[in-house]
């Protein structure tokens, strides 16, 4: 499986813009969105991964699928990482589609933690792999 460079960038580009845009939601007290904006900051993270090893999936489940395939029961990404991919998955799910679910400022600012971290982890992946 090839490196595809330009997507691995591109979508960890597009990872740090969105961590970006969900610290702005947060800030202005838009919890619910930051949730989300949260969570796509990972998905993007994680497709950038998948690019490093030639892959790319169709849907979100996929991408979980074989972020954990491939980085996940290998060791190359941390199980709290994993971990992080599917729980923010739920939180993302739940903001976008549940309207009676709550999101606090501490939520938003958890979450936001857990995808700055995961993002970073994702980075120095890249990085190593894309030397």
């Amino acid at each position: 499986m090839d490196v595809d460079r330009t997507a691995t960038h591109d979508a960890l580009a597009l990872a740090r813009d969105t961590l970006a845009a969900a610290e702005t939601l947060a800030n202005a007290g838009f919890a619910r969105h930051a949730v989300g904006r949260s969570y796509y900051a990972v998905y993007h993270a994680a497709c950038a991964l998948l690019a490093t090893v030639g892959l790319r999936a169709r849907i979100h489940e996929g991408m979980r699928s074989l972020v954990n395939e491939h980085f996940g029961r290998t060791g190359v990404l941390a199980h709290e990482h994993a971990r992080t991919l599917r729980q923010l998955a739920g939180d993302r799910n739940d903001a976008d589609y549940d309207a009676a679910a709550t999101f606090t400022d501490e939520d938003a600012r958890h979450d936001l933690e857990r995808a700055c971290a995961f993002v970073g982890a994702v980075a120095s992946i890249v990085s190593s792999r894309c030397a």
